[in-house]
């Protein structure tokens, strides 16, 4: 028996062993019935999936087993194109199709079953149990698990649950670093599943818990080619709730559970599947004491109904659709799955309400009724409401400032609920379009204790400058960056025609001066090549021509240029990998991305395309649409990505 040891001030940390991820890809024979299966792959993993070069025709199956010999059930591997980021998202660039995983233990063979043979059809893995290391790795994990004189107690809020921190379970082996992207608020709650670990719905055990979570968080990054882990918090079987997606446990971190919404939510995972038993009494506990006191910090009533726009569209509903929820709402709600389980799903309707009570007194509500709100400086701006409630009976101080913390508007009132409206100004004068600041107190007329008070950032004014017409774009931030950098200064004053199809004359305008603003200098334009631009004004005709001195684009003949004409999606492929390769940027190898939609362009824009997605260029997942005409906003994203790349950061 080895010895024990106890040193004042030494502790010896629950650390996770180094994950490992890979894929390989394997063939399928016809098998009994009309289905396809592999022979067994011998690898040691702890999770698996599958990936396909596109959405797959029909279901797979996978099972595992730790000799070859004895095998557990075949188990259905779920494909939802809604468990990730928004469509358009900086997250979803790298996004592929694959299954969600499923928790195997320490398997040594797993086997796949499938309805179809999926194109591009590969197994996806992840190792947690340290079986690869050698003594001396695994010596060294001991060791790094001892801390000396540390206190790793987090300072929370009174009402804030235990919630294991990402340290916990090794969050940092797969996180992309400072990719957080963060909400302007949360608004509601999506509770989800996430589906079989192990056998049954109850089959892991809890020293297993951090190894399920570093292996979903690296399935997550490594495999479907997301930021972080898809969850801001999971619960377990057990009713520990464990810290999921980083950037902040009290913050709007964007995560990537529930496609076109993830922007006005946050996401909870209950470890299991449970389509077939209901979640453990701790499981139901522990969801109630997180949603009390997540749902609290960003002051939304639980009971209520919330009204959201898809932002990205979903299974079941088109971008842009206004849709009306439920403060806590199932994946189910706002997606055609199965999630999270009908025995999950089927306690909501007792948590909303139960709530209320959960943690004492509340402040519900508190923000703007529009946000922006509507007007201009010049014109003023419509009196917006900012309405609230309370639990019960109460005096209120509520307060409006500018970023500074100069006090802009201070109204007090007491009961049940209370209104302020706001007009803008500042003694008579109307404010400047900018970010400002709510701030709401409350104490029970009762004497209980006061409620969490509420503090919202909010617009002021229509749009931000410098376009009125692109608020409310995935594409705004790409078009502040590059007319920060005098790339483009719209299509008229205050206006940038985000959806208009840029001509070629203006492409050659904007990457003249994507060239300047990467630092790089332009050749002299002597004259003008080309016949049919002499009507341009001089500037346009001397970006044209300075384009095909640098190899970057040739005319439509040898003296026609065709300056009126549109640009696609294809063409703008080409001109930026050329734009790339003389700026001196190392292209990658042109190696096929999964578009569907390629296949009758020639050889060198098919490259230039499967380039832009490794490249981060285009977003686009699945179809590229080549033919399709650049508009003025995807544009600015090429062309604000392209800087990027090229060291140009703010």
């Amino acid at each position: 028996m080895g010895a024990l040891f106890a040193l004042a001030g030494v502790r010896l940390e629950n650390a996770v062993l180094p994950a490992t991820a890979g894929s390989v890809a394997f063939a399928l024979a016809p098998a009994a019935g009309e289905a396809y299966q592999s022979q067994p792959i011998a690898m040691e993993v702890t999770m698996v999936g599958a990936s396909f070069d596109a959405p797959p025709h029909g279901a797979v199956w996978v099972r595992a087993s730790g000799d070859g010999q004895k095998w557990g059930p075949w188990t259905e591997l779920a494909f939802d194109a809604d468990h990730g980021p928004d469509s358009g998202s900086p997250e979803a660039s790298q996004s592929r199709y694959a299954t969600d995983p499923v928790w195997v233990g320490e398997a040594r063979f797993i086997q796949f079953r499938t309805e179809a043979v999926e194109p591009g059809l590969r197994a996806e893995f992840v190792e947690t149990a340290g079986r690869s290391l050698t003594p001396l790795e695994r010596v060294k994990t001991f060791f790094s698990r001892i801390t000396i004189g540390v206190s790793t107690t987090a300072q929370a809020q009174p009402d804030q649950p235990a919630i294991m921190p990402r340290s916990s379970w090794g969050g940092d082996q797969c996180v992309i670093p400072d990719h957080y992207h963060y909400n302007r608020r949360v608004e509601m709650m999506f509770v989800h599943h996430t589906g079989p670990v192990g056998s049954s719905s109850s089959g892991y055990a809890q020293s297993e818990v951090p190894q399920i979570m570093l292996a979903l968080c690296r399935y997550h990054t490594q495999t479907q080619g997301w930021d972080d882990i898809a969850y801001n918090f999971l619960i377990d079987r057990f009713g520990t709730i464990w810290e999921g997606r980083g950037g902040g446990l009290d913050q709007a971190v964007q995560g990537a559970h529930t496609a076109g919404f993830n922007t006005y939510s946050t996401g909870v995972a209950l470890i299991g599947d449970h389509r077939y038993g209901t979640p453990s009494l701790e499981a139901q506990a522990a969801l109630t004491l997180l949603a009390a006191w997540k749902l609290d910090v960003h002051h939304v009533d639980p009971n209520s109904a919330v009204t959201v726009t898809a932002r990205a569209g979903s299974s079941m509903y088109a971008e842009g659709t206004v849709v009306t929820l439920p403060a806590i709402a199932g994946h189910r709600d706002a997606s055609l799955t199965s999630c999270p389980g009908d025995f999950a799903y089927s306690l909501l309707p007792g948590l909303r309400p139960a709530l209320h009570s959960v943690g004492g007194a509340k402040i519900y509500g508190g923000w703007p009724a529009t946000d922006p709100i509507e007007g201009l400086p010049d014109t003023g701006y419509f009196p917006t409401p900012f309405a609230f409630r309370f639990t019960e009976p109460m005096t209120w101080d509520v307060s409006i400032k500018d970023q500074s913390g100069a006090l802009l508007l201070n109204q007090q009132g007491a009961g049940s609920d209370g209104l302020a409206v706001w007009d803008g100004k500042l003694n008579g004068a109307n404010l400047g379009v900018a970010d400002y600041v709510v701030e709401l107190s409350a104490a029970p007329i009762s004497g209980a204790a006061a409620p969490r008070p509420a503090r919202f950032a909010f617009q002021l004014g229509s749009y931000l400058p410098p376009f009125a017409d692109d608020e409310g774009s995935i594409h705004e931030p790409d078009i502040g960056f590059v007319y920060g950098h005098d790339i483009t200064q719209g299509c008229a004053p205050n206006v940038f025609c985000p959806h208009d199809a840029v001509t070629r004359w203006q492409m050659a305008l904007f990457l003249t001066r994507t060239w300047t603003a990467a630092g790089k200098v332009l050749p002299v334009s002597g004259g003008a090549t080309f016949t049919d631009t002499a009507a341009l004004l001089v500037d346009q005709a001397a970006a044209i021509e300075q384009l095909r001195q640098l190899g970057i684009a040739a005319g439509t003949s040898p003296t026609t240029f065709a300056p009126a004409g549109t640009v696609t999606r294809a063409h703008m492929a080409l001109f930026l990998t050329r734009f790339l390769a003389r700026a001196g940027f190392s292209l990658p190898p042109s190696s096929d991305q999964g578009y569907i939609d390629l296949a009758a362009l020639p050889a060198d824009q098919q490259g230039a395309i499967n380039q832009l997605r490794q490249l981060g260029i285009t977003l686009a997942v699945g179809t590229y649409e080549p033919d399709q005409n650049v508009s003025r906003e995807q544009m600015a994203s090429f062309v604000a990505r392209t800087l990027r790349l090229l060291g140009v950061v703010s």
